[in-house]
């Protein structure tokens, strides 16, 4: 693969090899509460403006993709996308006056050199569609575009811990909440993220309430208005326009794990930018997002020897076509089992998972996590991932077996902190299609090395082989990234 296809790509990247987000290196669980940061509270409204924090997140990528496109197909020549890009955001946070506060961040996105991928901005239109935009384009998919937009904007109120209401320090209280565009992020985001990965952010107008006043367990419920997705304003696909759509997720934390209940009751409005209905067009046999999900979640931590530790996550969910979907579509159900163990080899943190996780498909129709991170989940490729964003599991469904090794610290005593991770993907079909049960399999490789506490370094490379069954093609990739940033 020619990783870099120009000399002045490589002299910017080098000078800026100390790169992106922790995230990017595996998305933990997060709190289903009172997530973000809050300010102490003051005395004085103008006070709350004066002493609030700035934050600044900077990120540079390059980005390389190569398609192995067979001569004969439609995209032939529309193999290869690169891009250089660098993400910057600016936010402020004010401190709380009476326990409330507001928050607002800007975010844009520059591409630094020249245009060489399908961005799934004014790049794709319809018609043709995204096979007859990419023709004309004459790359294949890398989504990150040019865009200046607001990231966050909203008024947020946490109650007062007892005997505090206006006393010095946090003074956290058992419930809060948020109005406005907001991140919002449940579990590992599996089914609700910020989808990190790219450059821009996925955020939610929404309503969001969580309360933590039963020790041990935590509620959470959001009502969503709109989704603003991660390809800014000149997208067709740019936002999806919710209609009467809930977010419930309810934590207890147990003995030897924490386990999870949740609800998400989605509802799309069609997208009058698109022939499709629901914001949806991501491929055959999709097409309504509409659905309710009810699902169960556990993920433990379980000592058993000097030095060792078993990890456990186990997950069941169904999903019901709902709303607007026709009578055709049947539900599925959602299954993920993970076990692994956490230990020192040389001193070295090691941590090594297996895997089995399904998204079921029924021929008609699959489970799909159009609000996901979705990078983070079925391999680094994006095989599962729609051309405008969202999940894309084909109506056979997916089985996907993986392994994963983390090892923190190689090296320490040369270059200090750093963490490598290896991932290897089997994917098969749940029902197998005309044919098509083996989807292929992919193995992944990423370092990180964080410089000081906000500068961070990442290369990272991802190969998908096909399996042979006509379900997609051979893919490589590689990133190369650089962050700062000051919260």
């Amino acid at each position: 693969m020619q990783l870099f296809k120009s000399a002045s790509c490589l002299v910017t990247v080098i000078a800026f090899v100390v790169a992106p987000n922790a995230s990017a290196v595996g998305l933990p669980n997060v709190s289903n509460v009172h997530q973000g940061k809050v300010l102490p509270e003051t005395g004085e409204f103008s006070s709350a403006f004066t002493t609030g924090k700035p934050d600044v997140w900077l990120r540079l990528r390059y980005e390389d993709v190569e398609d192995d496109i067979p001569a004969g197909s439609p995209l032939a020549g529309t193999e290869d996308a690169e891009l250089l890009s660098l993400r910057a955001a600016l936010g402020y946070t004010t401190a709380r006056f009476h326990g409330f506060w507001a928050r607002l961040e800007l975010e844009a996105s520059r591409r630094l050199s020249s245009d060489e991928a399908l961005n799934v901005d004014e790049d794709l239109t319809f018609p043709p569609g995204p096979a007859g935009s990419r023709i004309a384009e004459g790359h294949a998919l890398i989504p990150d575009n040019n865009f200046e937009e607001v990231n966050e904007a909203y008024i947020g109120w946490r109650s007062a811990s007892g005997g505090c209401p206006n006393a010095p320090g946090a003074c956290n209280g058992h419930t809060s909440f948020k109005l406005g565009r907001q991140a919002i992020i449940y579990d590992n985001h599996r089914w609700v993220g910020n989808i990190v990965w790219r450059q821009n952010f996925q955020s939610y107008d929404a309503f969001r309430i969580d309360n933590s006043s039963i020790s041990n367990l935590s509620i959470s419920y959001a009502y969503l208005n709109h989704v603003n997705r991660l390809f800014g304003d000149d997208s067709v696909f740019r936002e999806y326009e919710m209609n009467n759509s809930h977010l419930i997720n309810i934590a207890y934390q147990l003995p030897i794990g924490k386990l999870t209940g949740y609800g998400y009751l989605l509802d799309f409005d069609d997208n009058t930018r698109t022939p499709f209905p629901e914001g949806v067009g991501v491929g055959p046999g999709i097409t309504n997002f509409d659905s309710d999900t009810w699902g169960l979640r556990f993920v433990g931590k379980h000592p058993v020897g000097d030095g060792f530790t078993l990890l456990t996550e186990l997950e069941w969910a169904n999903q019901d076509p709902s709303g607007d979907t026709g009578p055709a579509l049947d539900d599925n159900d959602y299954i993920n089992i993970e076990i692994g163990g956490a230990f020192k080899v040389a001193g070295k943190p090691v941590v090594v998972k297996l895997g089995h996780e399904v998204l079921e498909g029924n021929g008609i129709n699959a489970l799909q996590t159009p609000l996901a991170t979705v990078h983070a989940f079925n391999g680094w490729s994006d095989k599962f991932v729609g051309a405008p964003g969202g999940s894309a599991t084909p109506v056979g469904g997916l089985k996907d077996t993986s392994a994963t090794v983390v090892i923190k610290g190689l090296l320490a005593g040369l270059i200090g902190p750093s963490k490598l991770v290896f991932q290897y993907h089997d994917y098969e079909a749940d029902k197998s299609l005309g044919g098509v049960n083996d989807y292929g399999d992919e193995w992944g490789l990423l370092f990180a090395k964080p410089f000081t506490k906000q500068w961070l370094g990442l290369v990272k490379y991802a190969s998908f082989d096909d399996g042979g069954d006509g379900f997609s093609i051979d893919t490589d990739k590689f990133w190369l990234m650089a962050q700062y940033r000051l919260k």
